[in-house]
């Protein structure tokens, strides 16, 4: 069975560099930043496409995280072959995964939510043999490796152990990457846009208040990414 909790799809970080009454208008940055599904999380700070005026401005961050409960899965799943024939390898893997796309299909899963991802043919070629006189033996053939793997989407996470089930029951004999996201998380975006920003005119504001001034208008705003990568709980067993 799978636990998830609700987990962090969206954080963004707003650069506010706004102008103070009296002096050179100054720019606004925002970065904002949707996380994308479950990979090696990697965080890139935002960057300002523009700088303020020496003589006027003030520059501020904000942060702005929203979570959200995952209503979609992703996992791959796949065949493994091996064979000293190429041909009775290829074709016993392409049987297999024949079955394996059935049982996902009869599990509910949508012909456009299975996607290859990756097929590859490799040979594993084993040291020539020696005997005792040095001389060179008869050579050992070949083994040749086939892999199929497709990218599955479940669109209703509280099936995936059974969609698992069914699939390793079918044949398949690699599963891993599974990872769970929103199927649309433009929503989210929005409420993390609306948090960054207001959390750093807040702070513009304190300072402003701190420093005796009165803040302008804001010129500019430049979106650029950050990917904090989604924090989720997960485990899977089979019987």
């Amino acid at each position: 069975m799978f636990l998830w909790k609700k987990i962090s799809f969206v954080a963004l970080a707003a650069i506010l560099v706004l102008s103070v009454a009296g002096c050179a208008p100054a720019l606004l940055g925002a970065s904002v930043a949707p996380a994308g599904p479950a990979s090696a999380p990697q965080q890139t700070g935002p960057t300002p496409q523009g700088t303020a005026p020496a003589n006027g401005g003030i520059t501020v961050s904000g942060i702005g995280q929203v979570s959200g409960t995952p209503d979609i899965a992703r996992v791959i799943v796949g065949v493994q072959t091996q064979g000293k024939d190429v041909k009775k390898a290829i074709a016993d893997n392409n049987a297999q995964m024949t079955a394996l796309i059935n049982s996902l299909k009869a599990a509910g899963i949508a012909a456009k939510d299975i996607q290859t991802m990756n097929y590859s043919v490799s040979v594993e070629t084993p040291p020539m043999p020696v005997d005792q006189s040095g001389a060179t033996a008869t050579p050992v053939e070949p083994t040749y490796h086939i892999s199929n793997q497709v990218n599955v989407t479940v669109r209703d996470i509280t099936r995936l152990s059974d969609v698992l089930d069914r699939a390793v029951a079918s044949g398949a004999n690699s599963i891993y990457g599974v990872s769970f996201d929103v199927s649309d998380p433009t929503s989210l975006e929005d409420q993390a846009r609306e948090q960054a920003v207001a959390d750093a005119k807040a702070r513009a504001e304190k300072l402003a208040q701190l420093e005796g001034v009165t803040l302008g208008n804001v010129i500019l705003v430049n979106e650029t990414s950050m990917n904090p990568g989604p924090v989720f709980e997960a485990a899977y067993a089979m019987d």
